[in-house]
């Protein structure tokens, strides 16, 4: 049997079909439906040559989470790519070569390299805007959020001397701030230097604050809940900086 392609419109029985192949495939990625999940119903949809694989004894061997998306979504009529008659053992080569990074993807998208940091920058921004649930962006999400803080990401990354100083989250936390107070750039820009330098701080500076809980929790986790406290408190120290307010203590 020879492998042979078609693009077929999705539908439950097709769905269904095919997911009762899926006897002898990976473990489910909940992250992975949940994203497939979203580019569906903003329309983001795509036919690519990434599609159904099932092979000659008919078993699925590519696609569970696009499929299981399809049935998230109450199998919307969306154009889908389907190989059969592929080896039996085809799965030991799926996905196993080089993956396009998000730097890649985004580069397509804008026609030039962006920022290293951008991807997670905007991920965090993402999160943020999600209260801090849900799982990982989606590609197209990543998108349309370095497309709104394209200026915010270009100033603020270009500010410390060291890229690696700050973690993405307080690099998030600088963009949103100077999202909403554009005419303070460069008392932001300022901000980020001081507390990159260190110099000339005391003890009543938010500089001084932000700075001292960043050093002491370089070496943490990336755990969700250390994100969300070094997005707060980049937050918390910029705008009492800008406010031209003295500080004791870093809490959120």
């Amino acid at each position: 049997m020879k492998p042979e392609a078609q693009i077929k419109t999705a539908t439950k029985e097709l769905v269904e079909s095919l997911l009762a192949m899926n006897t002898a495939n990976r473990g489910v990625r909940k992250t992975i439906v949940e994203s497939y999940s979203r580019d569906i119903k903003a329309g983001k949809w795509k036919l690519t040559n990434q599609g159904i694989g099932v092979t000659s004894n008919g078993v699925l061997a590519d696609g569970q989470h696009r499929l299981m998306a399809l049935r998230a979504c109450g199998y919307p009529p969306l154009p889908i790519l389907i190989v059969t008659g592929l080896d039996s053992d085809v799965q030991i080569v799926v996905d196993a070569h080089a993956k396009r990074s998000a730097r890649d993807l985004l580069h397509f998208a804008f026609g030039a390299r962006v920022n290293r940091s951008a991807p997670a920058i905007a991920n965090v921004l993402i999160r943020v805007a999600k209260g801090w649930t849900g799982g990982g962006s989606t590609n197209h999400e990543l998108m349309d959020k370095i497309g709104d803080y394209s200026h915010e990401i270009e100033t603020i990354t270009a500010a410390p001397k060291n890229e690696k100083f700050f973690a993405a989250p307080y690099l998030a936390a600088f963009c949103e701030v100077l999202k909403q107070r554009n005419e303070d750039v460069d008392r932001i820009c300022d901000f980020i230097v001081k507390v990159e330098s260190g110099e000339l701080l005391t003890k009543k500076m938010p500089e001084f604050h932000l700075r001292n809980f960043a050093t002491l929790s370089k070496n943490s986790s990336g755990s969700g809940t250390v994100q969300r406290e070094r997005y707060l408190k980049a937050e918390k120290a910029l705008i009492a900086k800008l406010e031209n307010q003295e500080m004791g203590v870093l809490r959120i």
